[in-house]
């Protein structure tokens, strides 16, 4: 079978059905998505979808906050719920040097327009009843904060990509990716060929192997990412804020009358995609109920009543980190009508409408509406000439998430 397109998506999460959409809005009708499963079954699943504004980078602020916006208005425009349950977030600081950092992140988020603000923390604890306020110094609250439902996410902007005339075939892996004189001509899979003149690669950790077949390489490694659910508890609001702890490396958020948990560990498991099985899928990665352990010793300072609570499941995902944390997007300079995003650093719920929006403006306008120089392709030059130092930034990201930018995370 051959099949043409204006432009090919490799990859059906999240992040490649949100860029389907932008080009469509943008009037790139002729899209074609392939996804080796179904839609939003890799990363995107394994996802907890926190949506939080309070951020270092004046970029990433002021962006997360016009998604907000867009994520509260979405129903409104397109009759559908995107999932967004828009219950706030609180952020606090167990110690003074915390304090201090969340001083001066609430100042500078309210310089760019963030309804943000400090909060005692007996009032804090009216919004969430379990949180013991003895060891809490000072409390942060953002009340236009949230989380996005992953998966509900991810299929609004599917079907809204497809009343576009986006087209989406799963169980259809990508093979390869035909080049000729350094520009892309079309994409092989395993159920035939795709003549296109633009791709955009977006399917997470197989990046990696994408780009070695390609004699290239995207400066990022899969690290896991944990995340557990509690049974149902006595004093879990319905619409319980966010919470995040950095003094512990965790966060918290309601799910179906339970807890759901995440945290950053400080000696993280990292992958090589090359040494996995071909067939192999994210709901394969190994759990390790330890990390759970050794993150719960510092939850449990301002939430002793998680201590007792059963578990009843959990998941793991292989987002991908970059030295910095940022993201990796744009076009690949050696390769006309190739595009790649990728690094997601565990925020690629939150940063999906961005994805899709900037490589929609790079392929449609040729530039970005934002300067994109802290997320380019190409900012680490020839920084990495070895996989072992590149292994140890990205882990460093991954274990000091909360530290290494003031926090903002």
């Amino acid at each position: 079978m051959t099949d043409t397109a204006r432009v090919v998506i490799i990859g059906g999460g999240i992040w490649g059905c949100s860029i389907a959409y932008h080009l469509a809005r943008a009037g790139v009708s002729d899209v074609l998505v392939v996804e080796r499963g179904e839609l939003a079954s890799g990363n995107t699943s394994q996802a907890a979808g926190l949506v939080g504004q309070l951020r270092a980078s004046e970029l990433m602020a002021r962006s997360i906050m016009a998604v907000v916006d867009r994520l509260s208005r979405w129903q409104a425009e397109h009759g559908e719920d995107p999932g967004f349950r828009q219950v706030g977030s609180l952020k606090l600081a167990l110690t003074d040097a915390r304090v201090r950092e969340l001083e001066a992140q609430v100042a500078q988020a309210q310089g760019w327009g963030l309804a943000v603000e400090l909060i005692a923390p007996r009032d804090a604890q009216v919004r969430v009843p379990l949180l013991e306020t003895k060891g809490v110094k000072a409390c942060a609250w953002v009340p236009t904060d949230g989380y996005a439902e992953p998966y509900t996410l991810a299929m609004a902007l599917a079907r809204a990509a497809r009343r576009l005339g986006v087209r989406m075939r799963t169980q259809t892996p990508a093979t390869a990716i035909t080049i000729d004189r350094g520009r892309v001509t079309g994409v092989e899979t395993a159920n035939g060929s795709i003549a296109c003149e633009t791709v955009v690669v977006a399917v997470g950790p197989w990046s990696e192997l994408i780009g070695a077949a390609l004699g290239l390489r995207f400066d990022t490694i899969p690290i896991r990412h944990q995340l557990w659910v509690t049974a149902p508890m006595d004093g879990i609001p319905r619409e319980m804020p966010v919470v995040r702890v950095p003094d512990a490396s965790v966060y918290l958020r309601p799910e179906v009358g339970g807890v759901l948990i995440g945290g950053f560990e400080s000696a993280p498991k990292r992958f090589a995609m090359a040494d996995l099985p071909a067939t192999f899928t994210i709901e394969e990665t190994e759990r390790d109920q330890r990390v759970l352990e050794e993150l719960g010793a510092g939850l449990t300072r301002a939430f002793p009543a998680l201590q007792a609570a059963p578990i009843i499941r959990g998941c793991a995902g292989l987002p991908t980190f970059t030295p910095d944390g940022n993201f990796l997007v744009g076009q690949v300079p050696s390769i006309r009508g190739l595009f790649a995003a990728t690094g997601c650093n565990a925020l690629g719920i939150a940063g999906s409408l961005l994805i899709g929006q900037w490589i929609s403006e790079l392929i449609v306008e040729g530039k970005p509406s934002a300067d994109l120089s802290t997320q380019a392709l190409t900012r680490f030059g020839s920084r990495y000439g070895s996989r072992g130092r590149l292994q140890a930034d990205c882990e460093s990201i991954y274990a000091n998430f909360y530290a290494l930018d003031k926090g903002a995370f």
